[in-house]
């Protein structure tokens, strides 16, 4: 399994996200956690620009304006997926391997430049640890 974590310092651009695109597929990506994409949204066509046919399944959590945005990606012939918390500076997930039924978990974190924001950014890792926060 190849899994990929990268801060792309954002995806708004067609060359970027061809640029994302080409070295995911040029080292055979099977899970891959985006910081920084910089969008507040991302359609399925968009998604795919990025992820191609391979990383065919997602999650994120928005930029504020100009600022954060997390992507997990993963092929779902490979593996299967859960989503178990989504923060404000991070996204936890629970992968199953269907090769082998191994089961493990992702958190992709982007966290914030301000101080202020600090002590609200380790109270979410901390409960990210825990126990599934997603009903």
């Amino acid at each position: 399994m190849n899994l990929i974590t990268w801060n792309v310092r954002g995806l708004g651009r067609p060359s970027k996200r061809f640029l994302v695109k080409d070295f995911l597929h040029l080292h055979f990506a099977d899970v891959c956690c985006l910081q920084e994409s910089k969008l507040e949204e991302i359609s399925p066509s968009i998604w795919r620009e990025v992820g191609g046919g391979r990383l065919d399944q997602f999650f994120m959590v928005p930029a504020h304006g100009s600022a954060g945005g997390i992507i997990i990606s993963w092929n779902s012939a490979i593996m299967s997926a859960k989503l178990l918390n989504i923060g404000t500076f991070s996204l936890t997930m629970e992968f199953c391997s269907k090769r082998n039924n191994l089961t493990w978990r992702c958190t992709s974190v982007y966290g914030p430049n301000a101080r202020n924001l600090k002590p609200a950014f380790w109270d979410e890792l901390r409960r990210s640890a825990g126990p599934s926060n997603v009903p």
